[in-house]
């Protein structure tokens, strides 16, 4: 089958509530793994629209709540080995004190790739209740961008039939270019965060 009968399948479908479920149960997991999570989010705001922004909200903490979980005790395994101990009593939490302002935790969240950023939390002395609030916060306006240029490429093709992107409907344009200035400062803010703890 074609890649453009696809789209307009996944653009035009009927799909029931188990879908949805499926969907939702699969989101998690694949929040949860070293997936591109951009990816999660086009697939399910495509295939289902708005239903999928609200499939993506939810399955985000819970998705980076099962990293957290195993990165912990993975660390904690690794903290047992002699040679391991004093890299993370002395190096990770004593050099890496940004776990403490709730501000650059959500700009962290919001710039540096998802999975990692997981990982780098969970390596952390965070507590879950900070590392969930900074996840939800930090995230929710890049999948609100994503989630407007999705559904905009998604209703142009439902209303046409065909692979056509409307590229004069305000929200596709506007949302990119809100996404790409968030992308060129919260790449400037990084490099400044991480010159300045290297002094």
């Amino acid at each position: 089958m074609p890649v453009e009968e696809i789209l307009l399948y996944l653009a035009n479908n009927n799909f029931t509530y188990e879908y949805v479920l499926i969907f939702f149960i699969l989101s998690i997991i694949g929040f949860s793994l070293p997936i591109p999570y951009t990816l999660i989010i086009i697939t399910n705001v495509y295939v289902f629209g708005w239903l999928g922004f609200f499939l993506v909200i939810l399955s985000v903490p819970l998705g980076s709540l099962i990293t957290f979980f195993y990165v912990k005790k993975f660390s904690n395994f690794i903290r047992k080995i002699k040679f391991f101990h004093k890299i993370f009593q002395n190096k990770l939490n004593n050099t890496i004190k940004f776990y403490n302002n709730i501000y650059i935790l959500i700009l962290i969240r919001a710039t540096v790739p998802f999975f990692l950023a997981s990982v780098i939390f969970s390596l952390t002395n965070i507590s879950i209740k900070k590392y969930l609030y900074t996840t939800i916060i930090g995230t929710f306006s890049y999948i609100f961008l994503c989630s407007l240029i999705i559904n905009s490429v998604r209703d142009s093709i439902i209303n046409y039939n065909d692979i056509i992107i409307s590229w004069n409907d305000p929200r596709l344009f506007l949302s990119l270019i809100i996404m790409l200035l968030l992308v060129f400062f919260g790449k400037k803010i990084n490099i400044k965060l991480f010159n300045n703890k290297k002094k």
